[in-house]
């Protein structure tokens, strides 16, 4: 008996080995494969998710309204047409200044006439207030552009931990079948030795019960991995078919983390300060608001405004002939407004002081972000380390326990509760690499990248 043990002891090590160098050879292969499915499904969210496309729209308005902000600066061409009809000469009557009677009637225009007019006006002075609204837009589409580059990681980071997500419920639904697999092994284990009359009944009925538990387990894992693929489809942001982002091998987190530990420098404080779009956000919106309150000031000094005008009028449907030119200025000053324009002015830059407060602010919400994503890096690391000791020690204890009950020197609860700790402990390792993953997908986030 101990030669039969020591063979069989040899034989599940060189079977372990061997499965633990394809395993290995499997991992590598399924980190390159998952990164490129991953790589993809961030390129299809970029394009699909309507949150970018908003984003993108924001832009495009702020554009236009730099394009208002620089034709209020240039001047307005217009042209004008139009025409009387009377049913009579338009007469005027003629008093004589010696007697005061009237002694006639004079025409004094057109029955019908026509009138055709083109001008111009210019805006030659208005207080710099123009200019500074022209800034202040630049400045609004330079914040709206920094949001749009955030919406775009925002939307990057909600791809990776959904896909890394679904990954999990992926692995988690292997362990589970791996569960009834070895609780249907063992129900047919003592269904055999209680046959033979070595076992009770009742080790039959609880491998039957803890079958049924573990199908159940397998049930609602499925029903998980349907969600996360949901919960994908909404971050890529269009419907995604379950078999472009399947593997068939387990992602392995510590290849993604040596693979992208050289993406992020030591500092992660520093670059994210340095990166982090918000900041950007904050400071050009509290420079618009300084540039508003410039222009609203800006209309309590002298406003200049030149224009001409070129008429034509003429009994013909098409006037020629009698072109009159009209060119003038005008200068108009604000003495007194009742206060309006300065409240408008403070109300400005009581907005540009709100959003510097909220540009402190976010910066110790970003050192929080960091801190915390290195912590529940460091934290993901040190449970996979233990969850690999413990997946070790929980195969061995369960190879034990079988034995023993074959053997007769172990109870059916030995069995039953090895499974049980040995699907825990693979259901832990299993959230410690993705935990991982997603940790260092949140560090990513926030330092901006």
């Amino acid at each position: 008996m101990h030669w039969r043990n020591n063979q069989i002891m040899k034989k599940t090590g060189i079977t372990l080995i061997v499965s633990l160098l394809i395993l290995i050879g499997h991992l590598t292969a399924a980190s390159a494969f998952d990164q490129a499915v991953l790589d993809r499904l961030i390129v299809m969210a970029q394009q699909k998710n309507p949150l970018i496309g908003a984003s993108h729209e924001r832009v495009i308005s702020s554009e236009a309204a730099i394009e208002e902000a620089s034709a209020k600066m240039g001047p307005k061409i217009g042209v004008a047409a139009g025409a009387l009809w009377q049913k009579d000469d338009p007469l005027l009557p003629a008093i004589s200044p010696v007697t005061g009677s009237l002694i006639g009637v004079v025409p004094v225009g057109y029955r019908n006439t026509y009138v055709a007019a083109a001008g111009f006006i210019q805006t030659v002075y208005a207080g710099g207030s123009l200019y500074a609204g022209k800034q202040a837009a630049m400045l609004a589409k330079e914040a709206v552009v920094a949001d749009e580059k955030r919406v775009g990681q925002s939307v990057s980071n909600a791809v990776r931990i959904a896909f890394y997500n679904l990954k999990r419920a992926e692995e988690k639904e292997v362990v589970a079948k791996e569960s009834v697999g070895l609780a249907k092994s063992h129900l047919t284990r003592a269904e055999k030795l209680f046959k033979a009359g070595v076992v009770a009944k009742s080790d039959v009925l609880r491998s039957k019960v803890a079958v049924a538990d573990a199908e159940l387990g397998l049930i609602r894992v499925t029903n998980s991995v349907k969600i996360a693929l949901t919960s994908l489809e909404r971050a890529v942001g269009t419907e995604i078919s379950p078999d472009s982002v399947k593997t068939g091998a387990p992602l392995s987190a510590k290849d993604i983390l040596n693979a992208m530990e050289t993406d992020l420098p030591d500092d992660h404080m520093e670059m994210a300060y340095k990166d982090r779009m918000e900041l950007k956000v904050y400071d050009n919106l509290s420079r618009q608001a300084y540039k508003i309150a410039r222009a609203e000031r800006g209309q309590l000094l002298p406003q200049i405004v030149a224009g001409g005008a070129i008429t034509n009028v003429d009994n013909g449907f098409f006037p020629s002939g009698n072109e009159e030119w009209l060119m003038g200025m005008m200068v108009y000053w604000n003495l007194f407004d009742s206060g309006e324009i300065s409240a408008k002015t403070k109300q400005a830059k009581a907005k540009a002081r709100e959003l510097l407060c909220m540009l402190d602010d976010a910066k110790n919400s970003i050192k929080m972000e960091v801190t915390q994503a290195e912590l529940n890096l460091k934290s993901a690391e040190s449970r996979l380390n233990v969850a690999e000791r413990q997946v070790t020690e929980s195969e061995e204890d369960y190879r034990i326990a079988v034995k023993r009950y074959e053997e007769q020197v172990g109870t059916n609860l030995d069995i039953l509760d090895a499974r049980l700790a040995l699907i825990n402990s693979k259901t832990e390792r299993v959230d410690a690499l993705y935990d991982i993953s997603i940790a260092y997908a949140n560090l990513i986030y926030a330092v901006g990248k």
